[in-house]
């Protein structure tokens, strides 16, 4: 195990493992916002201080409130005559006992005013009903009814061999969060500790995790099944905060692992944290050897996630309810928030955040700062479906010109746009011209890139559809268009094209004069206020 041991003590700097030092309080950018002084409602720092001194914590351990534990069963000085007691106290954990066998407990509380970053422990319970839109129809969400969960595990699999030999749990109690770890030192504390986690589960309607639906929760149910246990836990509805984090922040972020979403959307930056995919080596260095300080940093690493799955909580239902400020937030942020609003059938907000995003895009389109990837497309996707064809045809047209002649436009504009004028506006004329070039587009990327089957089969659709065009053109007796087929993309933003006729146009003459054609029916295709030509 020396090596094992030399490999870790690497990773987690040498001196500061086994320091007494509060190295529990979480610490953010700006000082005062992000650390959460634990709080201890039933006995004072003063009065934790001699049981912290007796189990060989220093005194700064006492002042600043590290692992302190706190709740109505805070673990007491441990006797002399036990010092694995004495070990554990150092961690502010107590040795449990019950009826079912012993386990390993760590509790810590907070006040109701913590700060976790940007954001108050307490700040869920204003917005909490708005957490009913994962449920619909189901149970009302209370605080006191949500229990926050997350494990640490010997393994990466859900089967049989892997143990969660670590659970952490937390809970708002009497105007305090409450963090309770559960810890067996060995497997054969595994039933009694789950025993204890059965009586706690019977008290919550809601469990609160992140990725927990498909790895921590299987665990736990595993875990039961083989200990011939059959706890209700089917009646609990399921937060699984993943799910929410990756419609928002999956292409705004390189990761969205629950640390760099603390960082980047809670403001909650974690210093000297163990990660836990050494957790499962921590544990086997604490088998081998039976020293506790090879786990401070895992207890400690468990409880932030605890922590920041509350915080995470009072952020998403503050979206839900439409009082996040969205100053900051660019068209690509603002498209994804209202995709998930829609999704949670928030759709008065959904349709404000998207009439926002769609400003800002064509801010920056005027401004000459083009929008990245294919963000007009998905803006026009959503206006299409939404039946507001007028701003999906600006969109397309736009992400045509956007690409200018340096590069090949995205050919979903193009076919989007061919079907609108075959479709909508009868211009069969326009919609091969608009289709030929999205063919000649897709060759020029084939000439680049290997050729898929995928791309053969959209070249093959784009042909059928040019071949249909042409026969729709031949039987009214109209020729194509031009000499040349389309407009080349370094026209585009000059709008030299041959003008575009709509269906507003084909009936003019059955209409009164003067009265306006659609936003979108205008005299070239390509053609925008103040443009040349």
């Amino acid at each position: 195990m020396s090596g094992l041991r030399e490999r870790l003590t690497r990773h987690l700097k040498p001196g500061k493992g086994a320091e007494p030092a509060d190295s529990r309080i979480p610490r953010g950018p700006a000082a005062g916002d992000s650390a959460l002084e634990p709080a201890d409602a039933y006995s004072g720092a003063s009065d934790c201080a001699p049981a912290l001194a007796e189990a060989g914590a220093s005194p700064d351990d006492a002042e600043h409130g590290a692992f302190r534990p706190g709740g109505p069963e805070v673990a007491t000085a441990p006797p002399a005559a036990d010092p694995e007691a004495a070990e554990w106290a150092k961690l502010g954990a107590e040795l449990y006992e019950s009826a079912a066998g012993s386990f390993v407990r760590r509790v810590c509380t907070y006040p109701h005013d913590a700060r976790h970053g940007r954001y108050r422990l307490d700040a869920l319970h204003e917005h909490i009903q708005e957490l009913e839109a994962f449920h619909p129809g189901a149970e009302p969400v209370h605080a006191e009814g949500l229990l926050f969960f997350d494990t640490e595990t010997t393994g990466l699999g859900v089967g049989a061999g892997n143990v969660a030999f670590l659970v952490g749990i937390g809970y708002y109690e009497a105007g305090r969060f409450v963090v309770e770890q559960l810890f067996i030192r060995h497997p054969a504390e595994e039933r009694a500790m789950l025993a204890y986690l059965e009586e706690k589960l019977a008290k919550f309607t809601h469990i609160v995790s992140y990725n927990g639906r498909t790895f921590d929760w299987p665990i736990l149910q595993n875990r039961f099944i083989l200990n011939r246990m059959r706890p209700d836990i089917d009646r609990l509805l399921h937060l699984d905060l993943l799910h929410p984090s990756r419609s928002l922040w999956k292409h705004s972020m390189p990761s969205v692992r629950l640390g760099k979403v603390e960082e980047a959307q809670l403001g909650y930056v974690r210093e000297d944290d163990v990660s836990g995919a050494f957790a499962p080596e921590l544990y086997v260095l604490y088998l081998a050897e039976g020293k506790t300080d090879v786990l401070r940093g895992v207890f400690v690493h468990n409880e932030r996630d605890i922590v920041s799955l509350a915080a995470l909580s009072a952020l998403i239902a503050k979206y839900l309810a439409d009082e996040e400020p969205l100053e900051p937030k660019s068209p690509g942020d603002l498209y994804r928030l209202g995709q998930w609003l829609l999704k949670m059938n928030r759709l008065p907000s959904a349709e404000k955040i998207m009439e926002l995003g769609f400003s800002r895009l064509l801010e920056q389109a005027e401004e000459g700062r083009h929008a990245g990837g294919d963000l007009f497309l998905r803006y026009a996707a959503h206006y299409k479906k939404a039946g507001m064809r007028d701003k999906a045809v600006e969109l397309w047209t736009r992400q045509i010109r956007q690409a200018g002649p340096a590069a090949a436009p995205h050919v979903e504009a193009y076919i989007e746009l061919a079907m609108h004028y075959e479709h909508g506006c009868k211009d069969y004329a326009l919609a091969l011209e608009l289709s030929c070039e999205a063919l000649e587009v897709l060759r020029q990327r084939r000439r680049l890139l290997r050729r898929s089957g995928k791309a053969a089969e959209e070249e093959q659709r784009i042909a059928h559809r040019i071949e249909r065009l042409q026969r729709k053109l031949r039987d009214c007796g109209k020729p194509a268009r031009g000499s040349r087929t389309s407009p080349k993309p370094a026209d585009l933003p000059g709008g030299t094209s041959r003008p575009a006729k709509s269906s507003g146009q084909a009936k003019s003459a059955a209409k009164p004069p003067g009265k306006p054609r659609p936003a979108y029916a205008a005299d070239s295709l390509f053609d925008v206020p103040g443009g040349s030509g």
